[in-house]
């Protein structure tokens, strides 16, 4: 808005509209007064930091509303601009001499939470770093403490055009990072952009939970020779619906992790750092489970169950390791959740990179995710005649009371039991072995050998 002198009966007639305007006055060229949708006033000024049509065009805050009046605020813009006129630039100047902790780019200042407050307290941490990655990108080099609501709101906007559950998480996750940021002796911002703001996307109850014929098309479609995604990941999503574990403890199982695993009682020990509430869990592995940890596991050396090597170990690569045995073993990094969530919804054309297409379009089943093969497990089993404590015990979900933080019992026997009726469930809903699926590969620790499929004897 232009053309109109600013004075004080102007300034107290503005009222604040959904979005930030400025009304420029009509004396002055440059100099405004600014509203925020807030409702919070101050005089400006526009300018180019430079000469020529290329020199960047800057917004320099003269001082609030009712700090001075606007006249006052009218002469010290014209200071301000004869000044830039010879050369000066106020706004670079006022970010050169704003203390060191109010420079912080938001960049920096979530880098600064993921390693100092996520890393030390959450063990999904990964999560908040996943969710930090739009924020980051959009906000990388702007002043942390300059974010506005408005900036937020902006941002939420964008990422729930396509994805409103991971906007609500995004809006969780700044909220608890600004939270941090403002604290007593941190003091990064001064205020909590995201305080105010309400959850802007409505979410609906998981439910999905796979019918029997889905989960026989996904069990043996996942050995589908011509699958879009690699084995170890196909695996993984195996062992989801084996054990009933979150899609991360599967992604992130390593074999030290395998306790008695060619005993009669194996069990897959989950560290704290990949356990809600930080304290270690047990979990008992039926037949199925340890067979498709088996088919992963083809190398002593290879660290994570489920990790990207190749069920045969390269030729020339084992010849190279075998003349130097004082080399240090290769340790490959462990799936990640994201992955398994990537493999199943696939992924469009961009530029040069063709599309691939998901696991669940290529065997033509509706959508579900990762988490949900955990929910399907924990039905199978209570259909089967589990009792609902015991699934509950294998699930790890806690109780709240006060009771659960003085009852240790691990449950262990019951867990047996549960993994035990899940197993034969999903062996009556499985069947035969499909002619088109690879034969099972079993790993006796010198050798991997595929067994012929007339001598595989599946339960029914």
């Amino acid at each position: 808005m232009s053309g109109q002198t600013i004075t004080k009966s102007l300034v107290d007639g503005l009222e604040k509209q959904a979005s930030e305007y400025t009304v420029w006055d009509a004396k002055l060229p440059g100099f405004g007064v600014r509203v925020r949708p807030t409702g919070a006033k101050s005089f400006v000024i526009v300018y180019r930091a430079g000469t020529g049509r290329t020199a960047p065009v800057r917004r320099y805050t003269v001082a609030a509303v009712g700090k001075l009046a606007p006249e006052a605020a009218r002469t010290q813009a014209k200071i301000l601009l004869g000044n830039i006129a010879n050369g000066a630039d106020p706004a670079a100047e006022k970010r050169a001499n704003r203390p060191k902790r109010d420079r912080l780019t938001f960049d920096e200042l979530a880098q600064l939470y993921l390693d100092q407050y996520a890393k030390v307290r959450k063990s999904s941490w990964k999560n908040d770093e996943g969710y930090l990655k739009k924020p980051r990108a959009k906000w990388k080099r702007r002043i942390a403490s300059e974010i506005t609501d408005d900036d937020v709101a902006e941002l939420l906007e964008e990422i729930g055009a396509t994805a409103p559950v991971g906007a609500n998480r995004t809006q969780s996750i700044l909220h608890t990072l600004f939270s941090w940021a403002k604290e007593p002796g941190r003091k990064h911002v001064s205020t909590n952009p995201v305080a105010d703001m309400r959850r802007r996307y409505q979410e609906t109850p998981r439910e999905r939970v796979l019918t029997d014929d889905e989960i026989k098309t996904l069990w043996w479609g996942l050995d589908d020779p011509a699958l879009p995604a690699g084995r170890p990941v196909a695996l993984a999503l195996k062992f989801i619906l084996a054990t009933m574990v979150r899609p991360g403890q599967s992604a992130g199982l390593l074999i030290p992790e395998l306790v008695g695993f060619s005993s009669n009682d194996p069990q897959y020990h989950i560290p704290k750092n990949r356990v809600k509430k930080r304290r270690e869990v047990i979990v008992p592995l039926n037949g199925l489970a340890v067979s498709v940890a088996r088919e992963a596991i083809v190398r002593d050396d290879q660290g994570a169950v489920f990790s990207s090597w190749l069920l045969r170990p390269d030729p020339v690569e084992q010849e190279a390791r075998e003349s130097q045995p004082d080399a240090s073993p290769r340790q490959l990094l462990p799936l990640t959740r994201d992955a398994l969530s990537a493999a199943l919804n696939g992924r469009p054309a961009k530029g040069k990179r063709p599309a691939r297409k998901g696991i669940r379009d290529h065997l033509a089943i509706a959508h579900f995710t990762p988490h949900d093969l955990r929910r399907t497990a924990a039905t199978i089993a209570r259909r089967g005649g589990a009792k609902r404590e015991d699934v509950k015990a294998l699930l790890d979900h806690l109780e709240g009371d006060v009771t659960a933080t003085y009852d240790k019992y691990d449950m262990l026997p019951e867990k047996r039991q549960v993994a035990a009726i899940l197993e034969a469930e999903l062996r009556k809903i499985i069947g035969a072995r499909p002619n088109y699926c690879r034969p099972e590969i079993v790993f006796d620790r010198d050798n991997v050998v595929a067994i012929d499929q007339q001598e595989i004897a599946v339960a029914s």
